[in-house]
């Protein structure tokens, strides 16, 4: 069995809302899709595609073959470099002719691309207002407003409209049978069987759904490419596979979260990482992870240092 990178770029057809902190009635989004939002989109389609009428078991079952073996990065904001003037304004790190904005901790503020945050939100980043209409009353029904950030589909940037796209990566571990499910890679076809069916990885990533507030139409992506990968990912870190982990050479800027267990951090934030998981009595859902301190995306570490990809993209240094 042997690992396989691929790029993997969406286009937005919605904007996308990501949920982070919430003050008040006001919700915040990140300004990028974690490995485990991904992980999600992509386990609800495959476990469609392999069965007709799938239990929460056969969820469970599907979403463990896609934590250990289609594994994916965190994915970051991106425009056409050829729609703009001054593409050096805006990032230094150009995939297949789009500009990647990924965050960075540097000494003076906190950039995504080469922009500073205030520039990055207010071109990518909105805002949406709702509330439930009260019948009898014709007003707002009390409790029920709230507001919440959006990362855009599109923006406007000197008087175009410009589409906004999310580029990250996949590791999908060829030869991989486990649990009745098998999946096989033929250059960018990748095929993935159960006792009964067989289904494409491009058929499933085709249209995907991420993040919350989707009952409003958000989280809309429309695969744009995928392609194998055998360059450094972001045109930036190199990686190798050893010993069955996907391990990052000489990360010094971390692209997702990063455990902080034995690690010092020079510039940053920290944030607990906790989620809920599949509760063998109760279900999906129904457990709390194990809590991990790590730092985000961008935080910047004391020292260079080789990280291993664990669950949904979250990086941990190599002992």
């Amino acid at each position: 069995m042997t690992w396989k990178c691929y790029l993997t770029i969406f286009k937005s057809k919605s904007p996308i809302h990501i949920g982070y902190k919430q003050i008040g009635i006001f919700k915040t989004t990140r300004y990028y899709i974690t490995g485990k939002v991904m992980w999600g989109a992509i386990t609800a389609n495959l476990t469609r595609s392999l069965y007709d009428n799938p239990s929460a078991k056969d969820y469970q079952r599907v979403g463990e073959l896609v934590r250990n073996y289609i594994k994916n990065t965190y994915f970051y904001p991106a425009i056409e470099k050829n729609k703009i003037k001054n593409p050096s304004k805006w990032s230094d790190i150009e995939v297949d002719n789009y500009l990647v904005l990924l965050p960075e901790y540097t000494e003076e503020c906190l950039i995504f691309g080469k922009l500073n945050k205030e520039e990055f939100e207010n071109v990518f980043v909105g805002s949406f207002v709702s509330t439930a209409i009260d019948i009898a009353t014709k007003s707002a029904e009390e409790g029920s407003l709230h507001e919440f950030e959006f990362m855009k589909d599109r923006i406007i940037y000197d008087e175009k409209l410009l589409d906004v796209y999310w580029i990250g990566y996949l590791f999908v571990k060829d030869g991989t049978t486990i649990d009745g499910m098998e999946i096989k890679c033929e250059d960018n076809e990748i095929l993935i069987k159960n006792k009964n069916r067989t289904t494409r990885l491009l058929k499933i990533i085709d249209f995907i759904q991420v993040g919350g507030e989707r009952n409003y139409g958000f989280g809309k992506l429309k695969l744009q490419k995928f392609q194998i990968n055998n360059d450094k990912i972001f045109k930036k870190y190199n990686f190798e596979y050893i010993n069955n982990y996907i391990t990052f050479k000489d990360i010094s800027t971390v692209f997702s979260h990063i455990n902080l267990d034995g690690i010092a951090l020079k510039r940053g934030e920290i944030e607990p990482v906790i989620g809920l998981e599949w509760c063998e009595k109760g279900g999906p859902g129904q457990k709390l992870s194990d809590v991990k301190l790590c730092a985000t995306p961008g935080s910047v570490l004391e020292s260079y240092c080789d990280v291993i990809m664990k669950d949904y993209g979250i990086a941990e240094v190599k002992k």
